[in-house]
Order: C-alpha cells, then structure tokens, then sequence
C-alpha cells in the first residue's frame, strides 16, 4: 500500500510541474538585446496573456537597470496547443536610457 501511494504522489507532482507556466530569460542575444519567453504549461486554457506578463517581466528587467523597454521583436504560437505545442511568447527587446519628458 505504501508503494501505491508513493507512485501517486509522484505522478501527482510530475502533474502539476507540467501545468506550471514558466519563464525563461533574460538571456543575452548580443550587446544590450535580451530574449525573453514565457511558455503555459500542460492542459493550456488558451487565455492566458502570455505576451502581457513577458513584456511586464522584461519591464522590470529593464526597470532595475534604470532603463526602458524598447521592444524588438515579438511571437506567440498559434496552436494548436497539443503534444508539446503549448502557448508561448516570445521577445527580443533592449533597455535604453529613458526619453526625457517635456
């Protein structure tokens, strides 16, 4: 009975790793440009604003610097959202001296 219940709880957890969303980035892509992802994990809704918390995270990236976000480029997938496919956002971005107001 023991066994039974150690194999639950480990596919229980392997389970729940796999719904996790997670972050990969900053990474560096060359002088001052970042690539940043954000990727849902198993059993994917398909409404999550993947792309919204990518910019926000890599905001902060920047933000901690004393700089500003200059988006370069950004991808989400399209699906379908099956066997690996799952959604995802992607960016490159840089972080620049903030413009001045006037």
């Amino acid at each position: 009975m023991e066994i039974k219940n150690t194999i639950y709880s480990v596919a229980l957890i392997v389970l729940l790793v796999g719904c996790a969303t997670t972050t990969t980035g900053p990474v560096s892509a060359g002088k001052n440009t970042y690539v940043m992802s954000r990727q849902e994990g198993a059993f994917p809704s398909g409404s999550e604003p993947l792309m919204a918390e990518v910019l926000a995270e890599a905001g902060g990236f920047c933000s901690n610097q004393d700089k500003e976000i200059k988006l370069i480029n950004s991808a989400e997938n399209s699906g379908p959202y099956i066997l690996g496919n799952y959604p995802k956002a992607t960016i490159t971005f840089s972080c620049i001296e903030p413009s001045s107001s006037q």
